[in-house]
C-alpha cells in the first residue's frame, strides 16, 4: 500500500512540474519584424511600415504625444530627401521580454548613421526604441534619440553655403 501511495505521490508531483514561461529571448518573431522595420527606413520603403503597426497604433517619437503611422510614413519620407548614405552602423540590437501581464514588449538599440545630401557632412545618432505587441503587430511604440547632431550638422551646411552665397556677392560687385 505504501508503495502504491509513494508512486501515486511521485506521479502527481512529476506531472504536475510545468516548464517556466519564457520571458526573456533575443530570438522571436517579433524581434524580426522590428529589424524589418529599421531595414524599411535604410531602403527608404515607407510604405511597408504599414503591414507592421495596427491601424490604431500609437508612436511616441521624443514626444508625450502620439501620433499615427501616416505622420510617421510622411515625416519619414520628407526628412529621407534631406539625408543619404542612410545605415544603422553595426545593425540592430533586440530583446524581446514577456512582462507579468503577458505583454511582449520588443527593445532596440541602434546606431543610426546618415550623411546630408550635399556635402560630406555626417551625422550619427543613438536610438533606443520599445515596441508593445498584440496580435503579431506594433500597437505601442517609444523611441528617444538626441536630435542636437542633426541640427548641428544643418546649421553647419546652412553657414557654409550663406558663406559661399556671401562671398560669390563680393566677387560679382
Amino acid at each position: 500500500m505504501k508503495k502504491i501511495f509513494l508512486f501515486a505521490f511521485s506521479l502527481v508531483v512529476m506531472t504536475s512540474c510545468k516548464e517556466p514561461v519564457k520571458q526573456y529571448t533575443t530570438s522571436s518573431p517579433e524581434i524580426e519584424t522590428i529589424k524589418t522595420l529599421h531595414k524599411y527606413f535604410e531602403d527608404g520603403n515607407y510604405e511597408g511600415l504599414k503591414d507592421l503597426y495596427s491601424e490604431d497604433a500609437e508612436i511616441f517619437e521624443n514626444s508625450f504625444e502620439s501620433r499615427p503611422v501616416a505622420n510617421l510614413i510622411t515625416e519619414g519620407k520628407d526628412s529621407r530627401s534631406y539625408i543619404e548614405d542612410y545605415n544603422f552602423k553595426e545593425g540592430i540590437k533586440c530583446e524581446m521580454i514577456i512582462n507579468d501581464e503577458g505583454e511582449k514588449w520588443v527593445n532596440s538599440w541602434a546606431h543610426w548613421k546618415g550623411t546630408l545630401k550635399g556635402s560630406n557632412k555626417q551625422i550619427e545618432i543613438p536610438i533606443i526604441s520599445r515596441f508593445l505587441f498584440k496580435d503579431g503587430k506594433i500597437v505601442k511604440e517609444y523611441s528617444y534619440w538626441d536630435n542636437l547632431p542633426g541640427y548641428v550638422a544643418f546649421e553647419d551646411l546652412a553657414s557654409e553655403k550663406l558663406e559661399k552665397l556671401e562671398k560669390t556677392l563680393e566677387e560679382d560687385k
